[in-house]
């Protein structure tokens, strides 16, 4: 079973990083800018890349005082259980910042398709 889950794991971690690189191709192949704010938002969503840049800065501030808090770690312990409240507010950020971002880009892709910038013409 422990075979499964890591071979399933790796398999969706093979995916994320094909469909990142095909979007990022489609953006310089394109220049669209709709497609940028997409990818920029799967990445936020996927990677949780808001969530390690706050443990980061927040062990920067505090590593003086012994307090350091890693993401996804145990949070009963008494110093990680006050990082707990931060944990959830990045998180819901994360989220809605991601989607926000998805509408974004999926308004912009709709007005360049509008305004003809993905027409393929035949030579």
């Amino acid at each position: 079973m422990n075979v499964f889950v890591r071979l399933v794991t790796g398999i969706v971690y093979v995916q994320i990083v094909v469909l990142i690189g095909f979007l990022v191709f489609l953006c310089f192949r394109t220049r669209s800018k709709g497609l940028i704010w997409v990818t920029a938002a799967l990445l936020l969503i996927k990677l949780q890349a808001l969530n390690h840049i706050v443990a980061v800065v927040r062990n920067i501030v505090y590593a003086g005082a012994g307090e350091t808090w890693t993401p996804g770690l145990d949070v009963r312990d008494e110093k990680l259980y006050r990082n707990l409240d931060i944990a959830i507010i990045i998180s819901g950020i994360e989220v809605v910042l991601g989607y926000s971002l998805c509408l974004l880009g999926a308004f912009l892709i709709y007005k360049e398709w509008r305004q003809g910038k993905f027409r393929h013409l035949e030579p």
